[in-house]
């Protein structure tokens, strides 16, 4: 997904740069793109100017995107030098307002000159302002425009891939309208090289400029496809709405102000300015990114959704909000992701109004209560793993969402990975028979004392209801009874602080019976270095070995449960063959699972895994708790009442103090996946 950054050109609507800015605030844009300030053009500044202007805009709090400038607005056939030199200045002027970008044209052709027999000095020009600045730490950006050698995608198309990095590439959609030029064709020819687009549409024909989305400029279409990209664009709005100061000092005619005030009409220049703003919000929030999420809880797991999100991963949707009772923890979220509104808790940022569906990433305890909160504010929830510390809990939470429509989603996103989708589909299809062993070590992880010091509630029965089991082990849970099915029988040992000074288990064996007769095996710690992972599932028809991420097939040549029958040779083996099992390649982890949770909000399409689904893997690890707390076998479903009788006594007895606790947040969770 890309993350879309509003500026706009806001001497559209004042003259004034104080009116600039409150405009931009007003219509949700975090950067400006300067043009004229307080009657002057920006190119024009000398550096104390912009010196000044630079701590007016830090006053404000609003940064510049890109210097408006009119460099290469002048005939072909004009003295270059004096245009050099400034342009010199205004590079100057731009590192002191911070703009990474200044904006840039090809030379007007308004006299009949030959494209071809220009075509080199063109490139001259550019290539001098362009190189000047790269080595200064600007981009120039070429802007397409009526009249100038670039003012269609072709001879645009012929710019970019001639200079490459050292120039970059503005797409505005009405300029080529107004050309004569197809965007939709211009855009496939252009992708590849927009470093920014400029918002402003156009009605083909005549030419009259449209608010964006009203015209022929196929912007939405346009947006849809950037959108596929793991990038940030800067989306610059150009009203062109109404007549504004400044104007005809931009054009070489009166054709702009020509174009505008046909069909729609503004009583001034800050509505022009708000509707042009309004019609590419409209755009982006309902059409391209419309799914609102706020994130409850920016610790470890939250703040790594950010960061994906900020890495352009996920579709349809957009972080809007946060919360957290710790407000270290809002500040490093804002920091992160500047735009984000904060709340001190989760019910504030429900009841805000700001968001459609909330992803709950808090300790365990809190997340069937939050969940439950939503859902009578009639908001959507994904909720990280577990579902909760116990199955009464979470039975709860899954009633709750049975009474509404809403979208509820769990964050199973090991269920993306495709060793382990195919895994499932070798076993459901009954190809290789029925489970007869399932075996599943999984000790890789590895945990020091001080990841258990890095927050208070961690590794206590109080704050987070269990240890291996319920932190590192839900998703292993999951996949197990989402590959396999559930067992009717648990026995297990459940070890507590063996390898740490913890109350709760960090090194686990379970025992479990199915139905079928069939017995499995999972033993898991967070203290063996180096640990193991090898997932081994036996079938009547073969055996699946799941290791370093590789999937393989011992596929017999007929079924165990007829050839131990029937065989006459008492030491006669099947034959069979090991088989590297091909998969689609495919593990997009976290990004997919918010993706369709989208989408099912959207449109009703499928989850990775619905929230309701999350009690199954819970009651493996209730009742591994249980037989172990107990000193017996259990069955599953386990006694939820006694469970939690039995949990209250862990949590009353709780003994171990937490001796240097340092918080910590790591936002790239992506090795613990």
């Amino acid at each position: 997904m890309a993350r879309f950054l509003f500026s706009a050109f806001a001497d559209e609507a004042s003259a004034d740069i104080l009116e600039q800015i409150s405009a931009c605030k007003a219509n949700g844009i975090e950067y400006i793109e300067l043009r004229n300030v307080n009657g002057k053009n920006i190119s024009n500044f000398t550096v104390d100017e912009a010196k000044e202007l630079k701590k007016t805009l830090d006053e404000n709090g609003m940064k510049v995107s890109s210097i408006g400038s009119h460099y290469g607005k002048i005939e072909i056939t004009d003295d270059f030098a004096p245009h050099f030199e400034a342009f010199k200045n205004t590079v100057a002027v731009a590192k002191v307002l911070e703009a990474k970008y200044i904006r840039m044209f090809s030379f007007y052709f308004t006299k009949g000159e030959s494209f071809e027999e220009y075509k080199d000095e063109v490139f001259a020009r550019l290539g001098a302002m362009a190189d000047y600045a790269f080595e200064n730490g600007v981009l120039c950006c070429h802007e397409n425009e009526k009249e100038i050698y670039g003012d269609i995608p072709e001879r645009c198309l012929q710019i970019a891939e001639y200079f490459g990095e050292k120039l970059g590439c503005i797409f505005d959609p009405a300029n080529y309208i107004q050309s004569g030029a197809d965007t939709a064709e211009g855009f496939k020819m252009l992708k590849g090289y927009i470093t920014y687009m400029h918002i402003k549409d156009a009605v083909a024909g005549s030419g009259n400029v449209v608010p964006a989305g009203h015209g022929d400029g196929h912007l939405e279409e346009i947006l849809r496809e950037l959108d596929k990209n793991e990038r940030e664009y800067i989306l610059s709005v150009e009203p062109h709405l109404k007549v504004f100061d400044g104007l005809a000092a931009l054009e070489t005619d009166d054709k702009s102000a020509e174009g505008m005030n046909k069909e729609y009409v503004y009583p001034d220049n800050n509505a022009s300015f708000s509707a042009a703003c309004s019609a590419i919000h409209e755009m982006i929030e309902k059409k391209i990114q419309p799914v609102r999420f706020g994130i409850i809880g920016v610790g470890n797991m939250g703040s790594s959704h950010i960061q994906m999100h900020l890495e352009g991963k996920h579709r349809e949707l957009r972080f809007v909000a946060c919360a957290d009772i710790n407000p270290k923890k809002l500040e490093a979220a804002k920091k992160l992701m500047p735009s984000l509104k904060t709340f001190d808790s989760a019910e504030e940022l429900i009841d805000s109004g700001e968001v459609d569906a909330v992803i709950i990433a808090t300790p365990h305890y809190d997340h069937s209560p939050i969940a439950q909160y939503a859902f009578k504010k009639g908001v959507h929830v994904l909720t990280e793993k577990p579902a909760g510390v116990y199955t009464k809990q979470v039975r709860e939470m899954n009633e709750a969402a049975a009474k509404t429509d809403l979208v509820f989603g769990i964050m199973y996103n090991q269920r993306t990975n495709c060793v382990y989708r195919k895994m499932r589909e070798l076993v459901q299809s009954g190809e290789l028979g029925g489970i007869k062993r399932v075996n599943w070590i999984i000790t890789d992880w590895y945990r020091t004392q001080a990841y258990y010091n890095s927050g208070g509630w961690r590794a206590t029965w109080a704050g987070e209801g269990g240890g291996v089991l319920l932190n590192q082990c839900p998703h292993n849970l999951d996949l197990w009874q989402w590959i396999c099915g559930m067992p009717v029988k648990i026995r297990a040992f459940c070890h507590e602080g063996k390898w740490h000074d913890i109350e709760v288990e960090d090194d686990v064996t379970i025992y479990a019976e199915y139905a079928n007769g069939a017995t499995g095996t999972f033993i898991t710690t967070t203290g063996d270095c180096p640990g193991t992972n090898r997932f081994e599932i036996t079938l009547d028809g073969g055996k699946l070995v799941c290791e370093d991420n590789k999937l393989r097939l011992y596929k017999l040549d007929g079924m165990t449960s007829e050839h131990l029958r029937t065989c006459e040779n008492g030491f006669e083996k099947l034959s069979g063959e090991w088989i590297d099992v091909e998969t689609d390649g495919m593990n997009k982890q976290h990004s997919e699972v918010t993706n369709k949770f989208a989408a099912a909000v959207l449109r009703g399409e499928p989850l990775v895994a619905k929230g309701e689904e999350g009690i199954r893997g819970l009651s493996i690890s209730n009742a591994a708790h249980l037989s172990s707390w107990l000193g017996k076998e259990v069955t599953v479903p386990v006694d939820e009442e006694l469970y939690y009788s039995e949990l209250q006594k862990k949590i009353a007895s709780g003994t171990a103090e937490k001796k240097n606790v340092s918080e910590q947040v790591q936002s790239d969770m992506s090795s613990t996946f």
